[in-house]
């Protein structure tokens, strides 16, 4: 009920519009917002490193989830979720991964993170099925989104609705039981394009967690006037999935690190519902507004079979693993449960204007904009008296509330052709509100806090299309999780923002042929820096203090099929990540910051001829601590201890019979079945590496364009 007024509002403000018989737009004309764009200066003018995911790179790689593509991304770490991509964490220059909290993620420039400002974890993952291309901005460009600003923004770009029909079938099946089924129909009426896409998968799971997961999507784009064009946007996905958060001990990882799930009987269900309208006014050649109208609730309920690492007398156990001879060597699960029983809602809207005006020989291209956000949670933490119970005695419950509000400006300077200097200035401002009905006992206990920020940034390019250099620096800011800095008591625990100050400078060279080379230094100091620590087994957020970002990142990709004047495609693309990130100064002064790999390094080559395309691509991590002490043995339950470096390579081979528009593909993920240790949290070793065969094959049908009476 809650998303049905979202969806009222957007379909009543959508709907008179959407028969307006104008001329229609071109694709790059489209109301969305980008970070980058897709024109062939785009890059030239970001003020920092960007990257691009194109569909080319999509359709190449065939990818099984968007953490496969993210690790192409140079600075970026993507852990593959062991399931079917139903959660992603995502790093960003040795910033924690954990659960993407310190890297804004969005979707066609709307945010997706449950709560953005108070819980900003991402437990629901755009799904790669849905998407065309990816975006990438790492640098003061960032400061026009936001609240989190000290990493970098992504941001999903969704399939596009033809100008004629078209309509695709797809299905796939491979190891473990997996299978996956997909529909779409698109075409155009008058001047309006649409597009409904859905899929089914499912799956047995790489650790005998079964997963299920359907998603429905439609886009519409119609003419609101002669100059001005809006989206509609509205999905449904729903996942089901055995999921855990008790991984293996030592012993048991070393016996057979293929071994299934301790917990088979946990178990987490999400359903989101999203709807957003994007409207494009053009009130000149040189002003045009852009207003984003959005909201989105996510509910999640996750069991968990209670569980203790040390025998309690007079407790009867549903089953106990590991080695009960030694000492935390053994797992004993009970019979009871813990239901968390979660709900989030979001509604926003962000008024976006960009004009150009010259003074004397400058040219200025504004970039000025706002967002009022609302959100809210609900929080239910229930007691099951048996391991698949999803009732239970409620033992605890509590309600977050934020508002926020925050606005930009930017300007880009254009001193000349070849010189560009953006400053840029956001500030951000949000308060937050925790109530308390039931810790134990009923009660009625309420907290607030808030956070406030000023977020300045220049950034400088010089050179032409094809070779220029940049540089900048930015503020960083990422407000506390109201869980965090507001105590259950309702106390003001004085959390601090992470604060940061970020430098960059590098050069990119881009030819007319596409070659590309990008190389990057990087330096972010943070003032405070928020780290998990999981001392007595429970993972929470505190402050880290002082901590140090220093690396550089490398790009490049040749097109050495065009160059060479072949008859074949053949092009291949390598990224490289040096970021050491550590602490500075108190107990932990000089030690690695955890989960920040000082290596990641990727590569791919792609072979195309007759129809015929062939991929081969690698990817390698290296080594991880856990924990801010930099401990490198394993400790017996598996939760600390150095991280070995991951080598992953995979192929792809897909043929497309052009006339017929039928293709058949045949992946091969994770093809040396190198089983490795992705995390050691939050409770104990979880796996990944596992080779998967996947066949698939599809049909693509492309009808005539329509015409205009």
């Amino acid at each position: 009920m809650r998303i049905a007024f979202f969806f009222g509002c957007a379909l009543i403000l959508g709907a008179p519009a959407a028969f307006a018989q104008t001329a229609r737009a071109k694709n790059d004309d489209v109301p969305e917002v980008r970070v980058i764009g897709d024109k062939a200066d785009s890059l030239q003018k970001i003020p920092g490193s960007g990257h691009l995911v194109t569909q080319t790179d999509l359709d190449r790689a065939q990818p099984y989830d968007a953490a496969e593509m993210l690790q192409r991304v140079p600075g970026l770490t993507a852990r593959q979720d062991y399931g079917a991509g139903l959660r992603l964490d995502i790093g960003l220059r040795g910033l924690d991964p954990g659960r993407s909290r310190r890297v804004l993620i969005l979707e066609d420039g709307i945010p997706v993170a449950i709560n953005p400002y108070a819980e900003p974890d991402l437990y629901y993952s755009p799904p790669i099925e849905r998407m065309r291309g990816l975006e990438v901005v790492k640098g003061s460009g960032s400061i026009l989104f936001g609240p989190q600003t000290v990493g970098g923004v992504i941001n999903f770009l969704t399939v596009m609705p033809p100008d004629k029909p078209h309509a695709m079938v797809d299905a796939e099946g491979g190891s473990f039981g997996y299978r996956r089924g997909m529909l779409s129909w698109g075409d155009s009426i008058g001047s309006t394009r649409y597009i409904v896409q859905g899929f089914y998968k499912e799956g047995d799971g790489l650790r005998a967690q079964a997963f299920k997961s359907v998603d429905v999507f439609g886009k519409v784009i119609f003419q609101t006037s002669p100059n001005g064009q809006a989206t509609l946007k509205i999905g449904l996905h729903d996942d089901r999935a055995d999921s855990d958060d008790v991984g293996l001990t030592r012993a048991m990882f070393q016996i057979d690190p293929r071994r299934t799930t301790l917990a088979p009987y946990d178990h987490l269900g999400l359903r989101r519902y999203d709807v957003s309208l994007t409207h494009e006014q053009r009130f000149s050649k040189d002003t045009k507004l852009k207003t984003l109208l959005y909201a989105y609730t996510t509910s999640r309920l996750w069991r968990r079979q209670d569980y203790a690492r040390t025998p309690q007398a007079g407790v009867a156990y549903d089953h106990i693993v590991g080695d009960v001879a030694v000492p935390g060597g053994a797992i004993y699960f009970k019979q009871t449960n813990t239901i968390l029983d979660r709900s989030y809602d979001v509604a926003g809207v962000e008024p976006r204007v960009e004009h150009r005006v010259r003074t004397g020989p400058v040219a200025h291209t504004f970039d000025v904009g706002a967002r009022l956000l609302f959100e809210r949670a609900h929080y239910q933490q229930r007691a099951g008296d048996f391991p698949t119970s999803e009732a239970g005695a409620l033992m605890s419950e509590e309600f977050h509330s934020t508002g926020a509000l925050s606005a930009y400006v930017q300007d880009r300077l254009a001193f000349r052709e070849d010189l560009l200097v953006t400053p840029g200035l956001r500030v951000e401002h949000a308060e937050f509100t925790r109530r308390t009905t039931r810790q134990g006992t009923d009660r009625d206990v309420k907290g607030d806090s808030r956070a406030t920020a000023v977020v300045p940034g220049i950034g400088m390019i010089y050179g032409s299309r094809q070779a220029h250099v940049f540089g900048g620096l930015h503020v960083g800011f990422a407000p506390p999780r109201v869980t965090s800095s507001i105590s259950p008591k309702g106390e003001d625990l004085q959390l601090d923002s992470e604060r940061s100050i970020n430098y960059e400078a590098g050069a990119r060279f881009v030819d007319k042929i596409r070659n590309r080379f990008e190389i990057t230094g990087f330096l972010s100091n943070f003032q405070n820096q928020l780290i998990s620590s999981s001392e007595g087994g429970v993972t929470e957020l505190i402050n880290g203090g002082t901590t140090r970002h220093l690396g550089v990142e490398a790009v490049g990709s040749l097109a050495m099929g065009k160059m060479m004047k072949l008859p074949v495609e053949l092009d291949w693309g390598a990224r490289y990540t040096l970021a050491r990130a550590t602490f500075v100064g108190g107990a932990y002064d000089g030690n690695a910051l955890p989960y920040a790999p000082l290596h990641t390094f990727s590569t791919n080559l792609d072979v195309g001829y007759a129809g015929v395309m062939a991929e081969a691509a690698y990817n390698y991590v290296d080594a991880m601590y856990t924990d801010p002490a930099n401990t490198v043995p394993e400790d017996i339950t598996g939760r600390t201890g150095r991280i070995p470096g991951a080598h992953r390579v995979d192929f792809a081979v897909r043929y497309k019979h052009a006339p017929t528009g039928l293709s058949v593909r045949f992946l091969v993920k994770n093809a040396f079945d190198d089983v490795h240790i992705l995390a050691r949290r939050p409770e104990g070793i979880f796996a990944g590496g596992f080779r998967q065969f996947i066949l698939g094959v599809r049909w693509d049908y492309d009808g005539t364009r329509h015409t205009d009476e």
